[in-house]
């Protein structure tokens, strides 16, 4: 398994949300240079890459490009502060997200 943030959500979750799944891959839009990507353009890009998640602070993102070709799932704050302290929760949400599905999950402190 592979997860992507997109360019909403700070790069510097990528190593406490690695940690905390034990390892899985994850990478920023931001630092494959994605961030001009339209939505759709980044899901088939990313699938295409092998990812199988995108966390997104982009609510709407899962209704406009339905049916996904990968899970998202919407974070409702990009404060580093709010990212740290849900990690384990994010992390859940990864394990039991399936292709396809979205999930909205609330960060905020």
């Amino acid at each position: 398994m592979k997860v992507l943030l997109d360019h909403g959500v700070s790069p510097r979750l990528r190593r406490p949300l690695q940690e905390a799944l034990n390892g899985v891959t994850v990478e920023s839009a931001m630092f494959r240079d994605w961030s001009a990507l339209t939505d759709s353009e980044l899901l088939d890009r990313a699938r295409s890459e092998g990812f199988a998640v995108l966390l997104t602070t982009d609510k709407g993102l899962a209704r406009e490009q339905a049916p996904l070709s990968i899970a998202v799932i919407a974070l409702d704050d990009n404060r580093w502060s709010a990212l740290l302290s849900a990690v384990d929760r994010i992390a859940t949400a990864i394990k039991q997200i399936e292709v396809g599905q979205h999930y909205d999950l609330a960060v905020r402190e």
